[in-house]
């Protein structure tokens, strides 16, 4: 029998759906800023069909109606063509004549579909002109100098399209539902992850799910619908990530370090221009293992400093605090670097593990330069049989790399 807590989760999931379905019409503002969000996630699987067509263009376009200016802008942004810019900039022509500060709280431009409709729009037409651009950066200024007790997330994205000065927002999990949702969204987008703590906005989200969950969401506004959806789906995601994650499977990752390298780049003599990335030093390693896993583990803690121990001071790789984890990694030159390894891990796994509320394992990564196969069993043996290292990885340099010590760039 399915758990009742995924029962409701998918219950809430399709209402969310069906929120977003009925706005899902040719030309619906709403259904527009609803895909806009949600691209480019197919989990949905809906079948868009809010696109400005050729028929909706000859029946109900009209460049004096902001509504219908943003509904072809999202279009055309989507599509990439340029066929209908024509249309476009008349109706920008006639949005920017007006003065958006005659328009009172019910106006169209204080509708997030619209304003961001016709940002994207002013955005596509900046090689035409500057001038829509200016006037959508005014409106928003405006709109973001008025008395508001939080800074709407949408207006900050706004702004962000105009490349106008983007406000700073933080983190409330006391806000209204829909704007935490948008919140979520904010922080979730790559330019803004950075400015985002990932305890708070993980807190964020379950209180968006936890409030979800507790009643049904019927007849909303087809982009906050995209907003909530997008928020839950994420968050089933990401619980499901985070039970399969282990230690275990972050071994697994590491060991497709050989695999991946591949495509790592070491153009021979015969290019006018060959492209080499050198491998030279443990620090490059590290590098390498960053990048495998980042995209997997949002807590990933790079040179974690640990407290001190006697009068020595230490600082582990990598640290992933969910998992209580610590990975070390070591650069081997020679045969004979193995057994010196063996002395520095066995050195530092106390230090390393005195606090165990914070970090309880560690995971030792050996990238050998000599490509000494032969020493890989001992070693791996020798460190798994320590009690708190939880596993051993050893991979060897590529054929098409040269060793380190040949490894000139340029």
């Amino acid at each position: 029998m399915v758990p009742v807590s995924e029962a409701w989760i998918g219950q809430a999931l399709e209402q969310l759906r069906a929120n977003i379905a009925s706005a899902n019409q040719v030309g619906n503002v709403e259904g527009l800023l609803a895909r806009h969000l949600l691209a480019p996630d197919t989990r949905l699987g809906l079948q868009w069909t809010v696109d400005c067509d050729v028929e909706w263009m000859q029946r109900a376009y009209d460049p004096a109606n902001v509504g219908s200016v943003a509904a072809l802008a999202y279009s055309l942004n989507h599509s990439g063509s340029s066929a209908g810019h024509a249309d476009l900039e008349a109706g920008m022509q006639r949005a920017t004549a007006r003065d958006p500060k005659a328009a009172g709280p019910g106006a169209a431009l204080h509708d997030p579909g619209v304003l961001i409709g016709l940002c994207l729009g002013a955005r596509l037409l900046r090689d035409r002109s500057t001038q829509h651009t200016a006037w959508c950066a005014n409106v928003v200024r405006d709109l973001l100098a008025r008395p508001a007790r939080r800074v709407d997330p949408m207006l900050a994205y706004a702004a962000q399209i105009c490349a106008s000065d983007v406000p700073r927002l933080s983190i409330d999990t006391h806000a209204p539902l829909s704007h935490r949702a948008a919140l979520d969204w904010w922080f979730r987008r790559p330019e803004n992850r950075p400015h985002a703590n990932v305890t708070e906005l993980t807190a964020l989200r379950s209180s968006v799910v936890e409030e979800v969950l507790s009643e049904p969401r019927t007849q909303l506004p087809g982009h906050e619908a995209a907003l909530l959806w997008r928020c839950v789906r994420e968050s089933v995601s990401e619980a499901v990530a985070a039970a399969l994650q282990t230690p275990a499977s972050i071994a697994q990752v590491l060991r497709q370090f050989e695999p991946s390298l591949k495509r790592w780049r070491w153009d021979g003599p015969n290019l006018r221009r060959p492209v080499r990335w050198p491998v030279r030093a443990e620090r490059e390693v590290q590098d390498i293992v960053w990048m495998m896993l980042r995209p997997i583990c949002p807590d990933l803690e790079d040179e974690d400093t640990l407290p001190k121990f006697g009068h020595s001071t230490y600082k582990a790789d990598f640290g992933i605090p969910s998992l209580g984890l610590l990975i070390e990694v070591k650069f081997a030159t020679s045969a004979a670097d193995f057994k010196s390894i063996e002395k520095e891990v066995l050195e530092d796994v106390v230090p390393y593990l005195r606090n165990p509320e914070r970090y309880r394992e560690i995971l030792i990564f050996i990238y050998d330069d000599s490509c000494s196969v032969q020493n890989h069993d001992t070693t791996s043996r020798a460190l798994g049989s320590i009690p708190g290292i939880t596993g051993v990885v050893i991979v060897c340099r590529p054929s098409q790399l040269p060793p380190a010590d040949q490894q000139k760039v340029g």
